[in-house]
């Protein structure tokens, strides 16, 4: 009988809590099984062993390791299990991964585990005991998401401990078959061996035996220099299929008797639809249904895709008469600035002596800059799609999502069932990048799939529609003002940033226990609240706007926002102190080790001293941004070069990267490369205008996306340091603006302060 997680920490608990009070407390209730978890897994492939709610091992040799998070590239189904492999010391060539199903035992800590920027008060109360009755609050509401950049930091405690205990488990079954100590046995490459006696087993003979077994106690963990195969980079188990075109992405899935349904929504960004004329889709051959899908969405559904959408674009859809327009850009980024000194703001700090310090009277060097940002889209490769089937009282959907729980939850609730009559099957999925969090496109298909009871229905949005009716990165006006001493340095600093709470806009789409205040949602200042440099003195002050116009998760989500405007006016400040911009940072970094050699080493891989190229026609240039995103801290500096008539063009990126613990080498880098990439083509061209309360682009004419030729030489270094690992997912896009206006500075002295800079340093787009 498989030992449930409940019985898999049995004496944890008491020596847990013994040795490490509340740190002991962390362990125990991140262990805890409450749900069928186990069960639930095991039914996922029959006929291997299951020795807790992660690992299976057949009789073969083989293992398969359960993946509790969505694999949107990030290499999650490859890092997540060499944790696992790690300490159970498995022959990786045995090693495979399935998608774990929903349960509340697979939720994600790791969002929280860093507590900013809610402060040491909010964030930080009681660190062992206050975690760990916080983490308890987390199991039961049994949120599974991939967001935040935080699956590996969650995983790095939970995945180890499951690995180390199953390996406890498979030791004990060969000491009781050969009748000796545990403690002489040695496991290696999925083997225990008997040094004594040379006797061998393979843990495919073990696992039905360990599976009877009782835990001893809280598992000892490996330390680095015993790591195997973490630092490694192995091959990758998504790969293979990818490369022979077996892999299974949402929008390949085909089910026998399948309708194919395209979605059109409101003429207006986040509007409801009234008026609806669907006679000549009706009309069109293959054809079968138009089905209204709440207020908000149309489906046509079909025998194949391409009838459904040529059926879908000629719908007559109608605004709600009398529904507000949202406003146009123009007119919101007029009224952004008109709110920077809005008597409302929420003001998260605010230390004494900064209006003193920042007076005109005060002596210091004072300085005042505007920052401005677009809204983004996502535009995932993979478009919005989603397949559902309703029979016989279950509901089940294959989605790639990023938050498989909600999804699980949100299809219930407008199917009208209780949530263990849903069946979500996670899938990979062609991007993601905070949009596939959102819960739209999984309720348009179980609505679609309960109003034709029994056929499959699979939804694919157009790329116009995907464009249009987006949860956007918000669009923000910030503005920033700072004091320099006699010596140079940053005495003081008033932040205020104006921008749609993503929070409190996600809260209207899908509520969840977190609320949805926008006046609290501190989140809004990530990066700022409380960034590395030393800041003597500050204000920090966030006016949230409700526009109508959604805002969503998108990669960095507000990082990207206050890493432009910090990092910007930290080089407009070393520029007014005559200070090189890297020397100017390191002076606010003092005692600050890691920061100060992460740094240092993107100076020296950007080739910071080296003198600029000479070419005959074009001005060089080089720019640097520092920050810590997602607990890593990350450096970078952009070389550009900009022609007579203003032409410009990114040379090179440098970065260094600290997550302190590398997992997967190729993998960090490539994820590293991959958010330069989207943040260079965000920085250039991305802006998502609205005209008449309707989103103007519509596909990549439009919403220019970077091609292999626009692609600059990108040079990445990590500089691990230790501990536990940081995120990477995110962590390459928030310097890569302010670097990159940076270093149109450096090479023109113009300050570009206003997102995209386009591709013409003397006259940005405006």
């Amino acid at each position: 009988m498989a030992l449930t997680r409940r019985q898999l920490i049995g004496t944890g608990v008491v020596s847990g809590l013994a040795v490490g009070g509340g740190l002991g407390l962390v362990y125990v209730r991140r262990l805890l099984d409450d749900g069928p978890a186990l069960a639930k897994f095991a039914a996922t492939s029959p006929g291997a062993t299951t020795l807790n709610a992660w690992l299976k091992i057949g009789a073969d040799g083989r293992i398969t390791c359960g993946v509790h998070r969505a694999e949107m590239g990030q290499g999650v189904t490859t890092s997540l299990p060499m944790l696992l492999a790690e300490e159970l010391d498995a022959d990786w060539g045995q090693v495979s991964y399935a998608f774990t199903p929903v349960d509340k035992d697979y939720f994600n800590f790791g969002i929280l585990l860093r507590g900013e920027p809610l402060g040491p008060t909010e964030g930080r109360f009681w660190p062992g005991v206050g975690a760990g009755l916080i983490r308890e609050v987390f199991h039961q509401l049994g949120m599974s998401v991939t967001i935040a950049s935080s699956s590996t930091i969650d995983a790095w405690d939970t995945l180890r401990q499951a690995g180390a205990q199953a390996r406890g488990l498979l030791v004990a079954a060969a000491a009781e078959r050969w009748s000796v100590p545990a403690a002489r046995l040695l496991t290696a490459a999925s083997v225990v061996t008997d040094p004594a006696t040379g006797k061998t087993l393979g843990y495919g003979e073990l696992a039905e035996a360990a599976a009877r077994q009782r835990p001893r106690g809280k598992p000892v963990l490996k330390t680095p220099p015993q790591f195997r195969l973490l630092g490694r980079s192995l091959p990758r188990l998504d790969v293979p299929a990818k490369v022979t075109g077996t892999a299974r992405f949402a929008i390949d899935t085909v089910l026998p008797g399948m309708l194919f349904g395209a979605v059109r929504h409101s003429p207006h960004v986040g509007g409801r639809i009234g008026s609806l004329d669907a006679g000549a889709a009706l009309a069109m051959p293959g054809v079968e249904h138009v089905l209204r899908l709440g207020d908000r969405a149309v489906a046509v559904l079909a025998g194949d895709t391409w009838s459904a959408q040529r059926a879908a674009a000629v719908l007559e859809i109608g605004a709600v008469a009398g529904d507000p327009l949202q406003p146009d850009s123009a007119a919101l980024q007029a009224s952004y600035r008109q709110a920077l000194d809005s008597p409302t703001a929420s003001v998260f700090r605010d230390d004494e002596g900064v209006a003193a310090a920042l007076a005109a009277d005060s002596g210091s060097a004072l300085l005042s800059a505007i920052y401005e940002l677009p809204f983004l889209a996502h535009v995932c490769m993979e478009p919005m799609n989603c397949t559902a089937l309703f029979e016989a009282g279950r509901l089940t959907v294959w989605v790639p999502t990023q938050a498989p729980s909600i999804a699980r939850d949100e299809a219930a609730r407008v199917a009208g069932l209780p949530p263990e009559q849903v069946d979500i099957r996670s899938t990979l999925m062609g991007g993601g990048f905070g949009r596939r969090a959102e819960m739209d496109f999984v309720i348009e298909a179980a609505r679609a799939a309960v109003a034709v009871p029994g056929r499959p229905v699979k939804l694919t949005w157009s790329r116009e529609e995907d464009l249009r009716h987006d949860m956007y990165r918000p669009a923000a006006t910030g503005r920033v003002r700072g004091a320099l001493d006699s010596t140079g340095r940053l005495a003081a600093l008033d932040y205020t940033l104006v921008s749609e709470s993503v929070v409190a806009s996600n809260y209207q789409r899908t509520p969840t226990a977190r609320g949805g205040d926008a006046a609290k949602d501190k989140t809004a200042l990530s990066g700022a609240f409380s960034p590395r440099y030393a800041l003597p003195l500050a204000r920090m002050a966030y006016v949230p706007r409700e526009d109508g116009i959604p805002a969503g998760f998108w990669r960095s989500v507000s990082t990207s926002i206050n890493a432009f405007l910090l990092e910007s006016f930290m080089d407009e400040l070393a520029a007014s102190a005559g200070v090189d911009p890297v020397e100017f940072r390191l002076r606010h970094l003092e005692g600050l080790p890691a920061e100060q050699a992460v740094l240092r080493a993107a100076a020296r891989l950007g080739r910071w001293d080296e003198p600029l190229p000479l070419v005959p026609g074009r001005r060089f240039g080089r720019g640097v941004a520092f920050f810590e995103s997602h607990d890593s801290l990350v450096a970078q500096v952009v070389e550009v070069s900009v022609a007579e008539d203003g032409a410009l063009r990114v040379e090179r990126v440098a970065c260094v990267v600290d997550c302190r613990t590398v997992i997967h080498p190729d993998s960090v880098e490539a994820q590293i490369t991959g958010g330069i990439q989207e943040a260079l083509s965000a920085a250039l061209h991305g802006r998502i205008t609205v005209r008449g309360g309707a989103v103007e682009q519509g596909n990549f004419n439009d919403y220019p996306w970077p091609r292999l030729a626009d692609i600059p030489e990108i040079v990445v270094e990590l500089l691990p340091q230790g501990g536990r690992p940081g995120g990477v997912g995110e962590s390459g896009v928030p310097g890569i603006a302010p670097a990159l206006a940076n270093a149109i500075f450096a090479a023109t002295g113009q300050r570009l302060r206003s997102l995209p800079v386009g591709t013409s340093a003397g006259a940005p787009i405006s």
